[in-house]
């Protein structure tokens, strides 16, 4: 991806932060910033694949395609569907190795911020952003060290605030072009008076909050995962102090770790994942500017896709053959018929809209869950994936 010029719908001040990572950061021969000891995120980290719908309606979906991650034959891609729209396209960001992964923010309106994870020579993350719902993109970036391995490692505010959460802590970039302003490890946050509690095991996600306590205004906000049972660990800043805003979790005498955290509306919307293993159990939550409302626990085992939707739906896709959603709070969950082939994520539409995105190889197809709840097969996309350019 050559240099380019920034969007310009892209708040200045935002820009302004970027630019300046990006002059300070540039250069693929930089040396990385060193890491902290001790665990800066999960070992079993939330599954990459994923799908989100931004404020605008539009649909976005990251998929693992092409062939063996080991081989280097992987590549992630990106597809984008606009509200109201019946079509996919592919949107993936040109000209940087992406074999390691993509994560995404949106940025308010139609602006999106996406990263690339490291891999092979890759130490850091560059960043591209989009005004446009993918139609073009411009550099926007790096990130060093580089990104961590967890879906909502990105948050953006068209203000100007960014949040980077990578393999040394949370980076925060805020209002007036002045670059990364603070870093918080899961070390300094498990040291604070909030995080003695929780016993944070690792940093997981972040995002920014909404109005109303516990988490105020445009706040940071951090996930985290908690040695501590029936602890939920997701924290925000106000005043330069970190205080606890997770919800209170009854019922459960496991550990807690926030799988994703994102802002739904005026509120927050996460997923939180109890206990480990094939024994683990999945919770939705979602605040309301307010308060906290929590699903019941759906057993699980670890997830090998999330999805988030309007109106705070959620998706989860448990194994090759079964998912189940959520339509929002005070909904209960809802078991898929067998998912078809090759099924990689759930996408979330209005209306109670499910669609199941098979990627396999090089090819990318839409299967619409019909009100008779069967899968119909709808699109199709062939990508050319370039084998033997990672080599």
């Amino acid at each position: 991806m050559s240099p380019g010029r920034l969007p310009a719908a892209l708040p200045a001040t935002l820009a302004a932060v970027i630019l300046l990572i990006a002059g300070a950061l540039a250069g693929c021969g930089s040396t990385p910033a060193a890491t902290p000891s001790g665990p800066a995120v999960p070992v079993a980290a939330p599954p990459l694949q994923t799908s989100f719908a931004d404020g605008t309606g539009t649909s976005w979906a990251v998929v693992e395609m092409g062939g063996s991650a080991a081989q280097e034959e992987n590549f992630w891609e990106m597809f984008a569907r606009p509200a109201g729209a019946a079509a996919w396209r592919l949107v993936t960001p040109a000209g940087v190795a992406d074999n390691g992964g993509l994560v995404a923010a949106p940025a308010g309106g139609a602006s999106l911020l996406t990263g690339f994870l490291p891999s092979q020579d890759l130490t850091f993350s560059p960043l591209a952003d989009t005004s446009d719902s993918g139609a073009h993109w411009a550099t926007a970036g790096p990130v060093n060290p580089g990104l961590a391995d967890v879906p909502d490692a990105l948050a953006a505010r068209p203000d100007g605030n960014l949040i980077a959460l990578t393999s040394g802590g949370a980076k925060l970039g805020q209002y007036g072009g002045t670059g990364w302003t603070r870093l918080i490890t899961a070390q300094a946050l498990a040291a604070t008076p909030a995080g003695k509690p929780c016993q944070v095991t690792g940093l997981t996600a972040v995002a920014f909050g909404s109005a109303g306590a516990p988490v105020p205004g445009t706040a940071p906000v951090l996930g985290t995962g908690c040695s501590r049972p029936a602890f939920a660990g997701i924290f925000t800043d106000s005043g330069g102090h970190w205080h606890a805003a997770g919800p209170a979790v009854p019922n459960v005498r496991t550990d807690i770790e926030v799988l994703r955290l994102a802002s739904a509306g005026t509120g927050l919307v996460a997923l939180l994942q109890a206990g480990r293993g094939p024994d683990a159990s999945t919770i939705a939550a979602w605040y309301d500017g307010s308060r906290w409302t929590l699903s019941a626990p759906l057993r699980t085992g670890i997830a090998r896709s999330t999805a988030i939707g309007p109106g705070g739906s959620v998706g989860i896709i448990l194994n090759a053959a079964h998912a189940a959603t959520l339509a929002g709070p005070g909904a209960s969950w809802r078991a898929l018929p067998a998912l078809p082939r090759w099924t990689a994520t759930l996408a979330l539409g209005p209306g109670g809209q499910v669609d199941a995105i098979a990627a396999h190889a090089s090819t990318f197809t839409d299967w619409r869950l019909s009100p008779a709840a069967a899968w119909s097969q709808g699109q199709t996309i062939r990508i050319t994936i370039p084998y033997g350019s990672s080599g």
